[in-house]
Parts: C-alpha cells; structure tokens; sequence
C-alpha cells in the first residue's frame, strides 16, 4: 500500500482543520448576528406601546389614560396589535391588524413570548410578535396583548446576511488555503535545497552541505556533513592504500627479478629467497587492506626490532642497484626497536633506503638515537639531495624531485602518511654525507 507523502498529508490535515473550525465559528457569528439583528429590527416594539395603548382607548376597551396618549396619531405605525383571551380567540384587533388580514392569529401564537420571536401564521405569512405583558393565572378573564410586526423585511435582510456569510467564508477558506500552500511551500524549502545538494553531492558537483538551515534541521545536515566526510575519507583511504601497494609491490617485484637473475645463488637459496619476498608481499596485502579498513591512525605501537628490517631492506637494494655496489652504514644499537608496527616500519624504511640507493653514489647511512621526549631516525646518501624549494612538496603524492627517473611520486607521501599517524614529523635536510637526509622524528610515549 503506497503511503501519502508527508507534505499531503500535512496539508490535507491543515485544510480540514481549517475548514472544520472555520465553519464552526461561522455558524456561531451568524448565529449570533441573526439574535442581534432580530433584537435591533424589533427594538422599536417597545416603543410602542403608547401607540397600543391609544388603540385601545379608542377602542373602549381601556378608559382610563393620561391626557399625553391623545396627542398620539395611532394610524402612523406599522405595527399590528391583538388582544387574545385564555381560550385563544382574538378580542381585539386593531385597525393595521385587520387591514393586514390577520385573522384567529391568537391560535397559532406561541403561548409565552417574553422576547421578539418569529412566528409564522397558517397562510405562511411571518410576523415578530411580542406579549406586552403576561396574563394573570388568577384572573379567568386576563387578556393577553401581543404586539407584532411583519417580519418580510426582517427575512430579507436575514437572508441577504446569509448569502453574505457564504461568500465571506467561502473567500476565507480560499484565502486560507492559499495561505497555507505558501506557508508550506516556504517551510518545506529547507528540505527541498537538502534534496537538491544531495543530489549535488551525488553528481559530484559539490562536497558537503551548505549551512544556513533551520534548527530542526542542522543536527540532521551536520550528520549528513560527517558522514559524506566520512565516506571520502574512506574512498581516498582505498586509492592511497592501492597506489601504496602497488608501489610497495613495485620494489619487491624488482627484488624478486633481482634474485632470480643472481647466477650465484643456489637453488634451495633461490627457493627460499623467493618464498621470502612472495611472503612478504601476502603480508603487504593484508596490511595495506586493514589500513584502508581502519583508517591511517597506526594498527599498533608495537617495539619492532630496527636491526632485522634494515639488514633485508640492505640485501634487496644491494640486489637492485648492484650496479652501484652502494656501502650500508649502520649507527645505532643492534638491539634497537622503534615504536611502529612492523609493516609500516618495513614500507616507511623500504621507500626512504630505496630513494637514498636509487640516488646515492656509493654510501647511505641508517642512524638512530634517543631524546628526552623523542626517537630520532636518519636515513642519509651522499647523492645530490633534496633543494630547498621540493623538500616540502616531495611530501605530496604526485610531487617527484627528480624527473629524469621513473617513478610514481607516492614513496615519500606514503612515508609521510605513516610517520603522521604514529603522530611524528618527517622533513629533509642536508646531510653530512653532502647529499640528502630524511629525519624522522617519533614522540616516546610512557
């Protein structure tokens, strides 16, 4: 079953809500309005009883008046008077009533009319009548004198008043509505604009989401801003981790050429040589896939022995450029171990002895001593080193110093990745070799 949207169903719900509570208070006003406009159109009856009671002077049925009722011209009046005795028959008409042809009115008369009512006589002609006065209970021949008016001008202005409260409340409800779609239609820009730089953000067209949304709304776009933040970072993670690998697998498949070209080489030392690197590059794999799973923050801080690494990492890359017959200096203690896993100390050091065996002459120096709040690493060539203006940028995937070798760029950017996330510094420098000195600097932990 297909469910309706929220904006309908809001809208719907608003719209019957308003027409609900709008024609509840219109009946109640116009209510009201008919009360008030019947008590104003019948406010003269009042009024007029002097004039009643002139009548009934003149008709001998009161004698005693005062001298001012005289004066009064009992013909200049539109209402109509009749005397009814208990047993609803008429006594007395007077001379309008019976003009208007009111006949046994006194029948159909509601028997108490304490205020202005409308009454409607069998031949469907409607009055506002009026008792003047009660008539006693204890009295048998206690007349009852009713007072009335016609009430065509009344219905008239009645039903002008109705026909005037439709249209009103037909505008009203049309203004409201109208009303309502652009108040919806302004609050639901917020999530049409969070709709479109989705949309955006899908095509690629913009990175994250823009602010200035209402305050519903801002733990929902700073979610959204963390988790398309999130997902970049894990995209870049799978690139930096492939370019890495394949990088990493770059030197250990040059080393593997290298070996199997080595005619000095037995074959059970062949054999075990290569079985070496192919177990090296299956836990390149591994770990290179667990990084980009975990992010670059170090797998662990574990103490790797420094000795063991640089001696294989010497071996290969005396195989690689065993055209240079380069000279490995070792000056730290042979029992040494450094704060890194022992895969990322094995790619940090494999790229930065690599570059200083690519571009040395004949000497590269592995150095290593200890501070107060810091392990220092030097890895020095005696070949043409870094200048000035690159040794900032040779951090940067992409960024080579020297273009006339092949290479992919990404060796130091991968070194400087690693050393980042032990939360260490990586620079280049001098080095008293007179050629380039790669220091990295590693904070010691307690």
């Amino acid at each position: 079953m297909v469910k309706p949207r929220l904006r309908r169903r809001v809208i719907a719900t608003s719209v019957a809500i308003i027409v609900v509570v709008t024609t509840a208070l219109a009946a109640m006003i116009n209510k009201l309005y008919t009360q008030s406009y019947m008590t104003n159109y019948s406010s003269e009856l009042v009024a007029q009883i002097p004039m009643v009671v002139a009548q009934l002077k003149e008709a001998g049925v009161v004698n005693d008046l005062n001298s001012w009722i005289n004066t009064i011209d009992s013909s200049n009046t539109d209402y109509l008077s009749v005397v009814c005795d208990r047993n609803d028959a008429t006594a007395w008409r007077s001379d309008k009533a019976i003009d208007a042809g009111v006949r046994d009115i006194c029948q159909f008369m509601p028997a108490h009319i304490p205020i202005p009512t409308l009454v409607t006589s069998p031949d469907g002609k409607s009055y506002i009548a009026y008792n003047l006065a009660e008539p006693s209970q204890s009295s048998p021949n206690a007349l009852q004198v009713t007072v009335l008016r016609s009430a065509d001008d009344y219905i008239s202005s009645l039903n002008s008043l109705h026909h005037r409260t439709v249209i009103y409340l037909g505008l009203f409800v049309l203004v409201a509505i109208g009303l309502l779609l652009a108040a919806f239609h302004w609050s639901f820009q917020p999530l049409r604009r969070l709709a479109l730089e989705l949309n955006e953000i899908s095509e690629s067209k913009r990175e994250q989401l823009g602010n200035g949304y209402p305050t519903e709304l801002v733990e929902t776009t700073e979610a959204l801003n963390l988790l398309i933040h999130q997902s970049s970072d894990k995209k870049q993670r799978y690139r930096h981790a492939m370019d890495d690998l394949a990088h990493s697998l770059k030197t250990r498949l040059a080393a593997t050429n290298a070996i199997l070209d080595d005619p000095d080489l037995t074959r059970p030392e062949l054999n075990f040589r290569i079985v070496e690197q192919i177990s090296q590059m299956d836990e390149l794999v591994q770990y290179q896939l667990k990084r980009a799973m975990m992010g670059q923050q170090g797998l662990s801080h574990d103490k790797t022995p420094l000795k063991p690494i640089v001696d294989t990492l010497s071996r290969m890359m005396s195989k690689v450029y065993s055209d240079k017959d380069i000279r490995f200096i070792q000056e730290f203690d042979h029992q040494q171990t450094v704060p890194i896993h022992k895969d990322d100390l094995m790619e940090l050091l494999g790229n930065l002895l690599e570059n200083a065996a690519r571009f040395s002459i004949e000497t590269v120096k592995v150095s290593f001593e200890t501070t107060d709040k810091h392990y220092i690493l030097r890895i020095e060539d005696d070949g043409p080193g870094v200048t000035p203006k690159l040794r900032d940028a040779i951090f940067n995937r992409g960024v080579r110093a020297d273009q006339r070798h092949p290479g992919t760029g990404i060796g130091l950017a991968v070194c400087h990745e690693i050393v980042t996330s032990y939360r260490g510094n990586i620079h280049v420098t001098d080095s008293s070799l007179q050629g380039a000195s790669f220091i990295i600097t590693l904070p010691i932990t307690h």
